[in-house]
């Protein structure tokens, strides 16, 4: 017998029903003629089946893939041997494979002898009979695709997860939620999205670290899943922003509940290693039971709860409702206006002299950026807030540095023998965490031909608060450069008096509401007192905003401030006072 023939005759030892049952009544196929339609790739299990899926034949190879001799499956249903969830779908590609010719790939788990299933891809494709071409077979190859299934469920799960804390992510939270939203069509329920962000986070994970606000984010989901119903979906949406799904809602107060049982929840101290943190969270809750609200709008409905939230103190849960909706409105229009403003060239640059309360005379002047209207500037308490918001004040701020400088060397010129100082501008959060914007303000001093002090940095108490390390480096390099640093609006924040030692600063500016209190209120004296001896005994100097008339002028020289705002006047003018040395 040739080589050929005795590797057909191997492969073909065990096929007991080949020529009989119902794959058909001709005499057994000689081995040559087997040989032809079992050739397959080295190392797959090969699997002759009839029609009905019976095992005619199975290759050698099943023995150390499935731990089946080959003898053991032949004869007996394929079907016995496929996991009950799989089933369905290797029976439809096995019908596609009967009535086509082209070959058909099912992938599913097979039950090996140990009682396990391992994970499986065959290629399904018919041959017609040896002997009879009127009838076919089905010949399959099967791999063992385990490694890959676990590489796949791998990336799935990086796909549909959130890495850090394993919870499910936004892809996925957004797919729930449209789900839900359809599910109310054939429902009288409500369901609930509540919007979560850790209060000051930003705080805590730059001083104590990256890892430890890791670990921090990972025990305020477990601690929020504990605090939810079985049925609700917790996602993390990136940085410290969590999400909540809850279903089958029977009112809108639920979910407020909810929301502030999560909040309460996270009060608690968090152990982590030798660190205790407190860490508190707000909320946004919206609501609904129309199944055509969209996911992405009931999303921004509780982002905009959320802000409110903030706004109202934080550690706490706010309810979207139809004032927060024409508010939204609103501030979408005003942030239309900004862009249109910025691509416009619709910005202006006010400056309001800053006068010695002593002399009358101009020491400093503040830049202040206005929006060119139909008619008349607009004010910035009408877009400030959302143009911080929505990132466009990092446009509108750089645009106010390069006006700035331009103007003050040519006030320089112009008032070089009087003791003019230089323009104060206001810098944001965003600005102080970007590395290269220190190298950018000495660029402009220095294509400008300014002294160091000729440009003066003005922050708020918010800004300090949440300022990033390397955005209090920013403001120490100021220093260095001869930049002076102030607190702007100070009083109105939460920051204690004794930040004010330890933040790189030159001067404060007192909150005008404090101010506008002189006379009315008797407390407030002695409390713009202490602020001014406090800045005085740190070597700063003491601005007081919102000075309108001779009794507050007069008290705050008895108090000994040092400065006001005066009246803005419109660039390349001469302030209307006369310039004095800097006090």
């Amino acid at each position: 017998m040739s080589e050929t023939t005795d590797r057909a005759a191997s492969r073909v030892e065990h096929w007991p029903v080949l020529a009989g049952d119902n794959l058909g009544d001709e005499d057994p196929v000689s081995a040559d003629e087997l040989l032809a339609v079992l050739e397959q790739p080295e190392g797959d299990v090969i699997a002759l089946y009839s029609p009905a899926g019976v095992f005619a034949y199975v290759s050698a190879a099943s023995r150390a893939t499935l731990g089946w001799e080959p003898e053991e499956l032949v004869g007996h249903m394929a079907d016995d041997y496929v996991h009950p969830e799989d089933l369905p779908a290797v029976l439809a590609c096995r019908e596609t494979a009967l009535r086509s010719s082209t070959p058909v790939t099912a992938t599913f788990r097979f039950r090996c002898k140990d009682g396990g299933h391992l994970w499986t891809e065959s290629l399904l494709r018919q041959v017609p009979h040896p002997r009879n071409g009127c009838r076919i077979l089905l010949v399959a190859s099967i791999r063992d695709i385990a490694n890959r299934k676990l590489v796949e469920d791998a990336l799935q799960r990086q796909a549909l997860t959130d890495p850090l804390t394993g919870i499910a992510n936004r892809t996925v939270f957004m797919d729930r939620l449209g789900q839900a939203l359809r599910r109310l069509e054939r429902s009288s329920t409500v369901i609930g999205v509540i919007y979560l962000d850790l209060d000051r986070f930003k705080i805590i994970n730059d001083s104590l670290g990256h890892e430890l606000g890791d670990r921090l984010l990972m025990k305020v989901a477990e601690r929020t899943l504990a605090a939810l119903r079985p049925t609700d979906t917790l996602a993390r949406l990136g940085g410290d922003e969590f999400v909540v799904l809850s279903e089958g809602l029977t009112e809108i107060d639920d979910a407020r509940r909810l929301a502030e049982r999560v909040c309460e929840s996270i009060e608690e101290p968090f152990v982590l290693g030798e660190e205790s943190i407190v860490c508190t969270a707000s909320a946004g809750v919206a609501t609904t039971a129309d199944s055509t609200h969209s996911p992405r709008g009931l999303l921004q409905e509780a982002d905009l709860a959320l802000y409110r939230a903030k706004g109202r103190g934080r550690n706490r849960a706010e309810v979207f409702d139809e004032e927060l909706r024409t508010t939204a409105i609103g501030r979408l229009g005003v942030e239309r206006m900004i862009r249109s403003a910025i691509d416009e060239d619709l910005l202006r640059v006010q400056y309001q002299p800053i006068i010695d309360l002593r002399t009358g005379h101009v020491v400093d002047a503040e830049a202040l950026v206005r929006i060119q209207g139909p008619q008349e500037l607009i004010p910035p308490d009408l877009f400030i807030d959302i143009a911080e918001e929505s990132g466009l004040l990092v446009t509108m701020d750089g645009f106010v540095l390069e006006r700035a400088v331009q103007q003050v060397a040519a006030w320089s010129r112009e008032l070089a023998a009087t003791g003019f100082q230089g323009v104060a501008i206001n810098v944001t959060g965003r600005h102080l965490s970007n590395s290269h914007f220190g190298d950018l303000v000495a660029g402009a001093l220095v294509d400008n031909h300014l002294p160091r002090g000729a440009l003066t940095i003005e922050v708020t108490e918010r800004v300090l608060m949440e300022a990033s390390n390397s955005a209090l480096d920013c403001l120490r390099n100021f220093r260095d450069l001869g930049v002076p640093v102030g607190l702007d609006d100070f009083g109105t924040g939460c920051s204690s008096l004794g930040y004010l030692r330890q933040f790189p600063l030159d001067f404060i500016k007192i909150d005008r509401s404090f101010v506008q209190q002189l006379g009315v209120v008797p407390q407030t004296v002695g409390v713009v007192r202490a602020l001014v001896d406090l800045a005085h005994a740190l070597q700063m100097w003491v601005v007081a905003e919102g000075v309108e008339t001779v009794e507050q002028h007069e008290t705050l020289i008895d108090l000994g401030c040092d400065q006001r705002p005066g009246v803005p006047v419109r660039p390349r003018r001469r302030p209307r006072y006369r310039v004095g040395p800097h006090q």
